[in-house]
C-alpha cells in the first residue's frame, strides 16, 4: 500500500521552490459565455489536453496530453499544430500503471502550472481491491516536467472517494490567482481545498454546504476569476433548446453564495467529464461527441439570464 512517508526521501531530494513571478493578478469578472467552438482533434475520447496556465510560461505553446482516464504515460507536444498532427516531442512515464498502483493518474481533472502537472493519484483502494468508501482521501500529486520527478503530494482532508455522476473523475483541479484549487465532494457536498502551488500545503478549505446536482450535469463544476460555479442542464421552456445554467456561484474571497442568479451557457448537452478552463488563454478545453474541442471564455459583462436570448436550437 502506498504510504506518503515512504516517498519523503524522494520528495526531499528533488524539492525545489518554484517562482510564482508572472502569476496573473486575481480578477473578479464573472464567466459570462463560452463561444467560438473549435474542433482540435476528432478522436478525443477519454483524453485530457492541457496547457500551462502560468502567465509568464516560456513553454506557452506546448501541449500535454493524457490519453486515458487512468494511466502513466504523458505526451508532450511542442505546439498545438504538432498535437493535431500527432508529432510527439517527448513522453513522461510515471511509476506504476493504471490499475496497478504506483503514481498513475486518475480521472480528467488535471492542470499544468509553471511547468508542473498537478493530478489526482490512482486510488489505493482500487489498486489493492478494498472498499473505497472506507474513509480513504483523494491524493493530489505535483510532477515537475523539468526534473521528471515528483516534488509534492497532499491528501485532501475533506474529499472522499465517491464518484461524480457523469464520469470517473473524483477531484477537479483549477488554477486561480497563483494557487491550485481542488474541487471534491464529501457525502455529495462540494468541498473546495486551496493548495499552495509550490508544496501543495493546504491554505484553506471551504465547505460549500451545497450538494452537486446529481445526474443533471452537462459539465463539471469549475473555478475561474475567484468564483466557483456549479451548473445543471435545463431548458427555459418546453420547446426551448437545452442549455446549462448556474445553480451556485460562490465568491472564493467573500464566501458569498449566489443561488438566485440563473446564468445560462450555450453548450450542447454532452455530460462532460473533462472541462478544463485555462485562465492564461481564456479558453476551455473539453470533449464533445468524442472530439476534443475548445471554446473562448468571455469574462465580464452581464450573464445571459433572459430565456428568450438562449442558444439557437
Amino acid at each position: 500500500m502506498f504510504v506518503k512517508a515512504g516517498f519523503a526521501a524522494i520528495f526531499a531530494a528533488v524539492a525545489v521552490t518554484s517562482s510564482l513571478l508572472g502569476t496573473s493578478l486575481a480578477c473578479q469578472d464573472p464567466v459570462t459565455s463560452f463561444s467560438g467552438r473549435r474542433t482540435i482533434r476528432g478522436n478525443g475520447g477519454d483524453g485530457t489536453l492541457l496547457r500551462d496556465q502560468h502567465s509568464s510560461a516560456d513553454n506557452a505553446d506546448k501541449v500535454w496530453y493524457l490519453p486515458t482516464t487512468t494511466g502513466n504515460t504523458i505526451e508532450e507536444y511542442r505546439t498545438m499544430d504538432d498535437f493535431v498532427a500527432g508529432n510527439v516531442l517527448t513522453t513522461y512515464r510515471l511509476p506504476g500503471s493504471g490499475g496497478s498502483g504506483g503514481m498513475a493518474w486518475w480521472g480528467q481533472g488535471h492542470v499544468v502550472y509553471n511547468n508542473a502537472l498537478y493530478y489526482q493519484r490512482f486510488p489505493d483502494c482500487l489498486s489493492y481491491n478494498y472498499d473505497c468508501t472506507s474513509n480513504e482521501k483523494a491524493q493530489i500529486v505535483k510532477y515537475d516536467f523539468n526534473l521528471r520527478a515528483f516534488v509534492a503530494l497532499q491528501s485532501l482532508p475533506t474529499a472522499q472517494l465517491s464518484h461524480w455522476a457523469a464520469g470517473p473523475s473524483y477531484v477537479y483541479l483549477a488554477v486561480d490567482a497563483g494557487s491550485v484549487w481542488a474541487i471534491g465532494r464529501n457525502n455529495g457536498v462540494y468541498q473546495l481545498t486551496k493548495l499552495n502551488a509550490n508544496d501543495l500545503s493546504i491554505e484553506e478549505t471551504i465547505d460549500t454546504e451545497f450538494a452537486d446536482p446529481s445526474a443533471n450535469v452537462n459539465m463539471p463544476p469549475f473555478i475561474a476569476c475567484g468564483k466557483f460555479y456549479s451548473t445543471r442542464y435545463d431548458r427555459p421552456g418546453q420547446f426551448s433548446p437545452i442549455g446549462s445554467r448556474t445553480i451556485l456561484i460562490l465568491d472564493l474571497t467573500t464566501k458569498q453564495k449566489d443561488t438566485s442568479t440563473q446564468a445560462w451557457y450555450c453548450l450542447p448537452l454532452e455530460g462532460r467529464r473533462y472541462f478544463s478552463i485555462n485562465s492564461r488563454e481564456n479558453k476551455v478545453y473539453t470533449v464533445e461527441s468524442n472530439a476534443l474541442v475548445s471554446y473562448d471564455v468571455t469574462l465580464g459583462g452581464s450573464y445571459l439570464t433572459d430565456p428568450s436570448m438562449l442558444c439557437a436550437a
